[in-house]
């Protein structure tokens, strides 16, 4: 009996049919983040030098403040995207365009640039999560609330954690 050989790819494409190929690469290259685990183990022999446990800690904020930078940054462009009347005018990104004087026209038209909108992101995440919070970028729909409340609680975990070791 002769078997029937396919491609890995092909059957990795074919349980996600709504990706795209690119997004799917870049989804299978985001695996390659589990090899900090490796990198976690070697430095636990180092963990006693406080310069290495600062260091280590401050990429860790840093890495997960990216990371939320870009969720919040998905959410609003979702928002603008979705064309919902109620909700496509109060969007933190909308806003943003507002004060940027590049308001967007439509979905596809105007609003601030990408670094812009970037820098606004992770600056609203990195106040949140340092509980700081000034208020010049803010959530104003639900699916934006709900994740700031998200960010708050990761926030106070993480420097809950940190006081406590």
């Amino acid at each position: 009996m002769k078997r029937k050989t396919t491609s890995t790819s092909v059957n990795v494409c074919s349980a996600f049919p709504h990706l795209d190929q690119t997004s799917l690469v870049h989804l299978l290259k985001t695996v390659r983040l589990l090899r900090l685990l490796r990198l976690l183990q070697k430095l636990d022999c180092y963990s006693q030098y406080s310069a290495v446990v600062l260091t280590l800690l401050m990429s860790v904020f840093v890495l997960l403040a990216h990371w939320m930078a870009c969720i919040w940054y998905v959410i609003g462009r979702k928002e603008i995207e979705s064309s919902d009347p109620v909700t496509w005018d109060i969007g933190w990104l909308q806003e943003l365009g507002k004060r940027l004087e590049t308001p967007y026209i439509n979905t596809t038209m105007g609003g601030p640039s990408i670094p812009s909108a970037y820098i606004a992101s992770l600056y609203f995440t990195l106040s949140s999560l340092t509980s700081v919070g000034f208020g010049n970028v803010c959530a104003n729909t639900d699916a934006e609330k709900i994740f700031s409340i998200c960010i708050m609680l990761i926030g106070g975990e993480f420097i809950t954690e940190e006081l406590m070791n």
